[in-house]
């Protein structure tokens, strides 16, 4: 039994079949993640280590070899990498094509724990390379007069906030000043003590600590105890007590020197219509909805600015913005699509019958699509809402070949039912060929590796779906809808009249 038959005889069966994808097609474009480009993991990453006070020798003898040497003993590692410099290294790492990077960063935290690293390094910072993370996701803009209120209130307040959001990654301050407590030592007062800048800065240091004291047992339980000795204000520091050398006694550093707290140098500054300000860039999480996490992003901005008084904010940069205003230009050019095309084919063949059965076909292939996008975790950015507006003109062939033939067998005086099963079978291997032949193009293209690989998997493989979804239709849905709609002695009385 062809397919054709099967579809017409079991037309119940099969007119359900196709609701259940349309409704499904349905709910799934809704659910589809948005973005405004495809996910484009490299198969990279970036180990930083930070050690204050040593040199680019003492890194690479202290640090990037012991950290070379764990990370080559990591399955998939291709390549590393390394640069060693003034009190920090950084590791680049290559890794081969499969390598999952999230599993190979856990790896690497599991060698790097094992380590016997110099008292005082940083625990390494191990970043995955990921293209479509280059764009930040949202750009908040926070203005005002006082720079470092806005920078404690965007470290303390905002940026928790943001970051507790799902499907927030990190959230950057750019901008700010930062305080700082300043200590400007009178030379000639304490060099009448013997005291120089290094042993102040010792002192200073093995005063401001926060360690670990042991435990105290009360009846049956034991409580961890813990020494905080850290600064907490000017005050705290400016009654520090130094030791003398000599041996002599003590000196508070108030006498000694000028204490007091003030912004530290800006690295990096922010301006938003004229106006110094503090910028936001928050980042999403890997295969997070990015439309979804931006639109937080924003409304969650919003309520802060309530809840503070006077926090002036401007959202610079919404990804949500684009990525609707692309969907809608997408689906907007889809819609027209299907239109036009029924236009065109209306004026070619000239019969509304044929022109419905087109129109109806159409919007089934692209919900099927939809369903494909989902199962293969596909998201809809600017790569795959352009296949679908490219394909548009695609999936029209193979109903438009298979209708034609239709008619053909019903105007040489074929009943309904061998117009339409003879119909379709004598074309069905043209139409798979010109399908096959078409997929063999953009599917190897969308399966390759590499940085092209991966920015046009997304596109190539939403065109292979949709192609795919017409063969189907144009075998099974397109021939049922001919025997519901021909009019087989209508058409054979014209073919009749012509001749």
């Amino acid at each position: 039994m062809s397919l054709a038959r099967f579809c017409i005889k079991h037309r119940v069966a099969t007119i359900l079949a196709v609701i259940i994808i349309m409704v499904f097609g349905a709910v799934f474009s809704t659910r589809l993640q948005m973005a405004l480009l495809p996910e484009m993991e490299s198969p990279m990453a970036v180990v930083m280590c930070y050690y204050n006070g040593a040199t680019p020798t003492d890194m690479e003898e202290l640090v990037t070899r012991p950290l070379e040497a764990a990370t080559m003993a990591v399955s998939g590692v291709e390549k590393v990498n390394s640069t060693s410099s003034d009190g920090y290294c950084v590791l680049q790492i290559e890794y081969t094509d499969d390598t999952d990077l999230d599993n190979a960063a856990i790896k690497l935290r599991e060698q790097y724990d094992t380590l016997s690293l110099p008292e005082g390094v940083n625990d390494p910072v191990i970043l995955n390379m990921n293209l479509g993370n280059l764009m930040p996701t949202a750009l908040i803009a926070f203005s005002g007069d006082d720079l470092g209120r806005l920078q404690t209130l965007a470290e303390e307040t905002i940026s928790p906030a943001l970051e507790r959001i799902d499907g927030v990654a990190s959230v950057a301050i750019y901008g700010g000043t930062e305080q700082q407590i300043s200590v400007r030592l009178d030379a000639a007062r304490s060099g009448g003590y013997g005291l120089s800048s290094n042993y102040i800065a010792q002192i200073l240091s093995a005063e401001n600590l926060l360690y670990p004291s042991g435990d105290m047992h009360n009846g049956s339980k034991t409580l961890t105890v813990s020494t905080n000795a850290k600064f907490h204000s000017v005050a705290d520091v400016a009654n520090t007590l130094i030791p003398l050398p000599n041996g002599g006694g003590s000196v508070r550093l108030a006498e000694i020197a000028d204490v007091a707290i003030e912004d530290a140098a800006q690295d990096t500054k922010a301006r938003m219509g004229g106006r110094d300000c503090v910028i936001l860039m928050v980042s999403k999480q890997s295969c997070a909805n990015e439309e979804g996490a931006a639109r937080a992003v924003t409304k969650r901005v919003a309520e802060l600015a309530e809840e503070v008084p006077g926090l002036d904010y401007y959202v610079a940069y919404s990804a949500s913005d684009y990525i609707m205003m692309v969907v809608e230009a997408a689906l907007q050019n889809i819609a027209l699509g299907v239109v036009l095309s029924a236009v065109v084919v209306f004026l070619f063949l000239r019969r509304f019958g044929p022109t419905l059965i087109i129109a109806i076909s159409m919007p089934v292939c692209i919900l099927a699509t939809f369903v494909l996008m989902n199962g293969f975790h596909l998201t809809m950015n600017m790569m795959t809402l352009g296949g679908i507006a490219m394909g548009m003109g695609m999936i029209v062939d193979n109903s438009i070949v298979v209708l034609e033939n239709i008619y053909r067998y019903a105007s040489e005086g074929h009943d309904r039912m061998s117009a339409c099963v003879d119909g379709t079978k004598e074309v069905s291997t043209s139409v798979l060929a010109s399908t096959l032949t078409t997929v063999a193009v953009f599917l190897p293209l969308g399966l390759s590796g590499g940085i092209a690989g991966m920015m046009f998997r997304d596109f190539c493989l939403t065109i292979a779906f949709l192609i795919l979804a017409s063969l189907v239709v144009a075998l099974t849905w397109v021939p049922l809808l001919c025997w519901l709609l021909l009019d087989e002695e209508r058409i054979h009385r014209g073919a009749v009249e012509k001749a």
